[in-house]
């Protein structure tokens, strides 16, 4: 039985098929013919021009020449929510087309790597490192992996398993270790040491290659994921949080929507994976300070835990996916899923040309769309499945 929801997602998934999945994303400001030339080889140049064009309401991207591509991230996640329909649904046209997406990928790695990898379409400048037109890194490379897993478990086969032990070389064996012991591993986020560890990039290496594990059996595997689970997990806050980066003031981001969630994720799926309860209690401590903190009663993503605007659509699509995960194990968090779902459609849904806005502020709107930051997220929340097929009561309390 389709509901509201499910045929939003269609309508979003026709809708970014009809474009192949190309358009603008959040941080593609030096892609830019312009900007890249008047930047004059400068990281403070290069990074005000992004910050600039990623904050701005109106929609300058055309104006500067940004063409519209394919993002390797956003493929692997529109891939994924064809994937999680596909379960739901049999329908085989489907699956097809999550095939087809993750067979693009992997006919469009990084080039110039052994191991199998990938990074944004975008120069991208950061307070923490510059990178070029998809030169690899661990969060692009790591989306593009979970992709793959999941193909494999859906068709069983052994190519997609192949090249997901490939990102796991990729992941143990080229990014740059940052700090290790006996019991903690803090990864580099690219392929360069670095003097920040961004702290949720260390679980989701880690919840892929637990999952990998699981597949597998290398005790390596598992090995890893503990260790880099450990790093993060010893960093919490006394209040249940994480801040972006250790050390922390060496980045503007404290305690965010979706980075927050995406670290609540992965805590979660390391237990599914191995029914290993080391992390549960720090999970539920942290979900409740996400849950509390990050959300407004009616369900809109607040951007920090001290500050209400923007509303990101980022932040609305992590909410909806890690409380449909947790409502797994506590079915109540189904409801506040479905909550954060309505605010999503009502206050962002554009039905003109199916796709999520950007932002909403306090007093305007971001009224344009980007292909990966808005839309595949969004697919990709939407059609993680429930608990069950049955209403539930919305609430964000």
């Amino acid at each position: 039985m389709m509901n509201d929801h499910n045929l939003i997602l269609l309508d979003l998934l026709h809708a970014a098929a009809r474009k192949d999945y190309q358009g603008y994303s959040k941080f593609d400001a030096l892609n830019s013919p312009l900007l890249k030339e008047l930047s004059f080889n400068s990281k403070w140049l290069r990074l005000l021009y992004t910050q600039l064009v990623k904050a701005m309401p109106l929609h300058v991207r055309p104006l500067l020449k940004v063409a519209e591509s394919r993002n390797p991230k956003g493929i692997a996640l529109f891939a994924r929510a064809y994937f999680s329909l596909y379960r739901q649904t049999g329908r085989e046209d489907l699956l097809r087309r999550g095939e087809q997406l993750v067979q693009w990928l992997c006919d469009h790695p990084s080039p110039g790597h052994e191991n199998l990898c990938w990074g944004y379409n975008f120069v991208w400048q950061n307070t923490i490192f510059l990178q070029n037109e998809f030169e690899p890194n661990a969060v692009v490379t790591v989306f593009v992996g979970e992709a793959l897993l999941h193909a494999h478990r859906l068709t069983a086969s052994p190519a997609y398993l192949r090249a997901a032990r490939s990102v796991a070389a990729f992941l143990l064996d080229d990014l740059p270790v940052l700090q290790e012991s006996a019991h903690e591993m803090a990864l580099a986020y690219v392929l360069r040491r670095v003097d920040a560890v961004v702290l949720n990039n260390q679980v989701l290496i880690s919840a892929f290659l637990v999952k990998l594990w699981k597949q597998t059996g290398e005790k390596e595997l598992l090995d890893a994921s503990v260790r880099l689970m450990n790093y993060t997990v010893n960093r919490v806050t006394p209040y249940h949080a994480w801040f972006y980066t250790e050390p922390p003031k060496k980045s503007p981001i404290s305690h965010d929507n979706y980075h927050t969630g995406g670290i609540l994720d992965g805590l979660l799926e390391f237990f599914e994976a191995t029914g290993d309860d080391r992390f549960q209690t720090i999970y539920w401590k942290g979900l409740d300070f996400y849950h509390r903190n990050l959300f407004e009663p009616d369900g809109a993503p607040r951007w920090m835990y001290n500050r209400r605007f923007p509303y990101d659509v980022h932040g609305a699509a992590q909410g909806i996916l890690s409380f449909k995960k947790a409502a797994r194990h506590e079915p109540a968090y189904a409801g506040r899923a479905a909550c954060v779902a309505d605010w999503a459609i009502e206050h962002l849904y554009r039905p003109r040309t199916h796709d999520f806005r950007y932002r909403q502020g306090g007093f305007f709107r971001w009224n344009y769309s980007l292909m990966r930051w808005c839309n595949a997220w969004m697919a990709r929340a939407l059609a993680e499945p429930t608990i069950d097929p049955q209403p539930r009561k919305r609430t964000c309390s």
